[in-house]
């Protein structure tokens, strides 16, 4: 029970610091089986709330040592079924010679395996900021090859889950998680000639790799993930205001191809590169001039004429009165919680994934005290039942929030586009000509890279 309050707690939490969690492939994870599910580390504390809010299991969760250093959050992290593991990193020198520090958390892992359980573990061995997977360490292997071989965790599955997040410090962005092809110890062999610890980390390593993004430098990264993000949406039907945007799966997917094109460029005609060096440089100048105006890409092509704006202002203006008041009673219960939440992460940020971390972590504490005097007073002065209905009435009060409080930043900006182009029909005109040409000149580009790969050109 406590472990599905607190999931269900974590799932709240997600869900007003981030604007979508998107869930590729969940229908990979296997039911009954024993799981081992290795993930990529971006984002702390955050990644294992988020696998464990979208597996739909118990999940045992593996965590460096060095947090269990005060008492009081390892004796939370113990009653939550925590288990520590000494990274090499963390020990003295004479520590890390020694292979039996981790004895007890692979004993207790493999003994979860046993009873088909589900073990999170982070085989990078750290959370970091780089634009890449680190070298993976071999525990994850040797704890799948030892229940394995103990006979009693038949069908063993170690399942590769990749975490990419949009931005992941920055509130309402998106988080995309997508679980790639299973490996089933029972049907999987090491290559003749290798050792079974080190080919099992090697498979790992090539599944996580395909189900997480991985560039050579954090500019590159950059520059592939901001024009993956301008083709889809060039090419694509942007999403209805008020609509969940699911389009990051797709720019994740253009990313590495985007990474990829570029490497196999230089062995391209010089005037396939010139061409698309011309195309690059010209989605650059069309996302930059869309910037310095302060108008969407999606926004480009909105209707100028009046009865459309009217009839838009009107739905608009209909959404915000009837849910306006809940919303409004959500800000007013949640305002100081999220508001302390937020200065707390802002203080002495080492790492991108502070931010989040600290916000999720010291929001939830303040906001269930506050909850808690706010259900007390309520309880005292009008009874216990009124106060179960006020306490069930906040965090859906939040929800709504939330919600239309995005909606309403992307109403005001598209009227804001309205009068623009009410004012400036030509930039319109303009800037459709220009998009349409990027649309056509990206999808030839894509088809003469696509032959050469193909052996056509």
């Amino acid at each position: 029970m406590t472990y599905g309050l607190l999931r269900a707690l974590a799932g709240i939490a997600l869900r007003w610091y981030y604007r979508d969690i998107q869930v590729q492939g969940r229908e990979r994870i296997p039911t009954g089986a024993p799981l081992l599910l290795v993930v990529n580390h971006p984002n702390a504390l955050v990644d294992a709330l988020v696998v464990g809010t979208v597996v739909p299991r118990r999940v045992l969760i593996t965590a460096k040592a060095t947090l269990f250093a005060n008492p009081i959050a390892a004796a939370l992290l113990r009653y939550l079924g925590v288990l520590p593991l000494r990274r090499a990193a963390d020990v003295r020198e004479d520590e890390r010679r020694n292979p039996t520090r981790n004895d007890d958390t692979f004993r207790a892992v493999r003994e979860a395996l046993e009873h088909r359980g589900a073990v999170l573990i982070f085989p990078e061995g750290k959370s970091h900021d780089e634009p890449e997977l680190a070298p993976l360490k071999s525990g994850a292997a040797r704890m799948a090859l030892q229940a394995h071989r103990s006979g009693d965790a038949p069908r063993l599955t170690v399942v590769p889950i990749g975490l990419t997040f949009e931005r992941k410090e920055s509130p309402r962005t998106r988080v995309l998680v997508q679980v790639g092809e299973p490996i089933c110890l029972d049907d999987w062999a090491a290559p003749e000639g290798r050792r079974e610890v080190e080919a099992l980390t090697s498979e790992i390593d090539v599944r996580l790799r395909a189900v997480t993004l991985n560039f050579s430098s954090a500019d590159r990264a950059a520059r592939a993930t901001a024009l993956a993000s301008l083709i889809t949406a060039i090419m694509l039907e942007p999403p209805a205001i008020g609509a969940r945007d699911r389009r990051l799966a797709l720019e994740t997917h253009l990313a590495r191809r985007i990474d990829a094109i570029r490497s196999e460029l230089d062995a391209a005609s010089p005037e396939l590169r010139a061409r698309v060096d011309r195309l690059l440089t010209d989605l650059l100048a069309i996302h930059a001039e869309l910037r310095s105006r302060r108008i969407r890409l999606e926004d480009v092509s909105i209707s100028r004429r009046w009865r459309d704006g009217l009839r838009f202002i009107f739905r608009e203006s209909w959404i915000l009165l009837t849910a306006g008041p809940l919303a409004l009673w959500g800000r007013i219960n949640h305002w100081l919680p999220l508001r302390l939440a937020r200065a707390i992460a802002a203080r002495s940020v080492e790492s991108a994934a502070d931010p989040a971390m600290r916000t999720i972590v010291a929001g939830l504490g303040l906001i269930l005290l506050a909850y808690a005097a706010q259900g007390i007073a309520v309880g005292m002065l009008f009874g216990t039942v009124t106060a179960v209905i006020y306490l069930v009435s906040l965090p859906v009060a939040a929800d709504v929030n939330f919600r239309l409080s995005d909606r309403l930043a992307r109403a005001t900006q598209r009227a804001r586009t309205f009068l623009l182009f009410r004012s400036q029909p030509e930039l319109q005109r303009t800037l459709m000509a220009t998009l349409a040409r990027l649309r056509d000149e990206t999808a030839q580009v894509e088809k003469e890279l696509g032959g050469r790969r193909t052996g056509g050109n």
